[in-house]
């Protein structure tokens, strides 16, 4: 036991002894409660009236006096905490007519207090945060390391409520912050024993985290997804099934919708967050900065996870609600609000209890995800002095390759040709730019997406490269594909397959077969990438790392010598 705690005991013990709870105080204090996050330690004060106080912070120690104030008998002397943010809490009586309080703190913390009114089941409160700055820092920085190196898709899972907002409670005393942090950790172990994904939480034990913090937090990863887990309730017992939410920049899609937004939106009023950031009324500036992009891939990814989550629970609704939630104002990550289950209904109440359950709603979520999110392609390497380091600027497609097939097309999808650009003032046979190959430059494809299609597959069925594919669309390499999306296909290529017993030329990004195709030694130089040695043979990065043997994302150095086989580009 530390010194500080031994004198803070002591002096918990003269204050008990000399100075009598006060019987005839006007309020008085129902109790003492605290939560501990990693970063934060927090402490409640329950009142029976608003307190009038003053706050008085010392070494190692922060007082609160609490004027014309009793306390129970019942309140143990002193509370022992022993938590990296706080030693432990005294309470005594104060004369005349008072009670201090007084918390025995670790050096380096920062402490804020201040009060809150009644809410819901809430009664007066005195709420005092101790914050462990270093803490907070090294796991922002923690965040942000895992966005610059991520080399999976990142799923950030928010468990709802938390701390003193326990959500919907059932009739059997079931909270849902509890239920839907065993759900969040389950899915969250079932994405990570994917190969290309990985999953955090937003809280990871019983602790409140604000709206604010829980997009801080998905930023910070560079989320690719957000997925808000929660628990449904309603004043009619027999209402169930599961639901899923995303953001609506307007009104709510339906009646229940919006009372369910405006009572989940109440999360931060009750989990003591100062200001009240849970307030029904939805911030303009901030709802215009989201794009219309953001929500539909939301409703996309909510559609998918329906038609999974239906096969282990009814729907509530078949189709994806809308409403203003504050917790999914990502204004550039799809994000989804989902409601297992009705915990005030008796018979999904026990389903929500059951690890069973549990995990099917899990598996079914991060089915949809992989669904929703294939992995992300491996990327080029560059090579600079001898050192292999990731591509830093993805935008330019000519240095940088997806390498691998991520899924296989289950439809074929129609195909017109149109005019790609108007015809040169001299004629059909005027040049282009420098090195602008034919097919960018006359007439293109327009092909329509379908669902199962990746850029690369839609290269490979058209004979043309993922290059040409990117820089016709002027898209990059991870951004996402839609369905129904047109894509421009250059026609070259286009006819080059339609092409019988005729073997076309190899062009830029096609090489012939490589068993067939002659092979060279090629030995690399400063600057080289997969992708551009491909390009400059006329074959491409798959044949190259079948020929070498490689692993798509194995660097290449200087001087290493590799086998290429096609037609150089001289």
């Amino acid at each position: 036991m530390s010194r500080t705690l031994k004198c803070f005991m002591i002096l918990t013990w003269i204050f008990g002894s000399f100075w009598p709870s006060c019987a005839l105080a006007t309020n008085r204090i129902m109790g003492i409660r605290h939560w501990v996050a990693p970063d934060h330690t927090r402490v409640v004060i329950d009142t029976v009236d608003e307190a009038i106080f003053s706050v008085e912070k010392g070494e190692r120690k922060l007082i609160i006096d609490l004027e014309d104030t009793s306390f129970p008998n019942h309140i143990s002397q002193p509370i022992l905490i022993n938590k990296p943010g706080l030693e432990g809490v005294a309470i005594a009586t104060r004369a005349p007519s008072g009670v201090r309080v007084e918390l025995a703190l670790p050096a380096q913390v920062q402490t804020t207090v201040f009060k809150l009114k009644p809410l819901q089941d809430k009664p007066y409160r005195i709420v005092i945060d101790i914050v462990l700055p270093e803490v907070a820092k090294q796991e922002s920085e923690a965040r942000e390391r895992v966005k610059i190196t991520r080399k999976d898709r990142i799923v950030v899972i928010d468990p709802g409520h938390g701390g003193e907002a326990v959500g919907a409670v059932g009739k059997k005393g079931t909270f849902e912050k509890d239920v839907v942090l065993s759900i969040s950790r389950k899915l969250q172990r079932a994405l990570n024993k994917r190969p290309g994904y990985r999953a955090f939480l937003t809280r990871d034990d019983d602790y409140y985290v604000s709206f604010r913090k829980r997009m801080m937090i998905a930023k910070e990863y560079g989320a690719d997804l957000f997925v808000s887990i929660h628990a449904d309730a309603a004043r009619n017992r027999t209402a169930g099934g599961t639901s899923v939410y995303c953001l609506s920049t307007g009104g709510a899609s339906s009646e229940a919708a919006k009372i369910l937004a405006r009572y989940e939106n109440l999360a931060d009023s009750v989990g003591g967050v100062p200001n009240g950031e849970g307030g029904e009324d939805s911030d303009p500036i901030i709802l215009d900065m989201f794009q219309t992009n953001t929500i539909n891939r939301s409703k996309s990814f909510g559609a998918s996870l329906l038609q999974h989550l239906q096969k282990e629970n009814h729907l509530k609704f078949q189709t994806v609600q809308e409403a203003p939630f504050l917790v999914l104002k990502l204004p550039d990550v799809p994000s989804v609000l989902l409601e297992t289950a009705y915990i005030s209904n008796a018979k999904e109440e026990k389903l929500l209890k059951s690890p069973r359950f549990q995990t099917k709603i899990a598996e079914a979520v991060a089915d949809s995800i992989a669904e929703f999110l294939p992995p992300l392609p491996p990327v080029a390497v560059l090579v600079t002095g001898g050192k292999a380091e990731k591509q830093k600027d993805q935008d330019k497609t000519t240095r940088v390759e997806a390498l691998g097939e991520v899924s296989t097309a289950k439809k074929e999808g129609a195909s017109r040709t149109v005019d790609a650009k108007p015809a040169a003032k001299n004629g059909p046979s005027a040049p282009g730019k420098a090195g602008e190959s034919p097919s960018l430059r006359e007439k293109a494809t327009f092909y329509r997406v379908q669902k199962g299609d990746t850029l690369e597959k839609i290269a490979r069925k058209h004979s043309t490269s993922l290059g040409i594919l990117l820089k016709l669309n002027r898209i990059k390499p991870r951004d996402p594909l839609y369905v129904n999306r047109l894509l421009k296909i250059s026609e070259a290529s286009a006819e080059k397959k339609g092409e019988q017993g005729v073997k076309a030329p190899v062009s830029e990004g096609k090489s012939l077969p490589a068993e067939k195709a002659k092979k060279v030694i090629y030995r690399v130089k400063k600057g080289d990438t997969l992708a551009t040695i491909a390009k400059k043979h006329g074959t491409t990065v798959s044949v190259l790392v079948k020929l070498n043997r490689l692993k798509p994302t194995e660097p290449i150095y200087v001087d290493r010598k590799l086998v290429v086989s096609g037609n150089p580009a001289l």
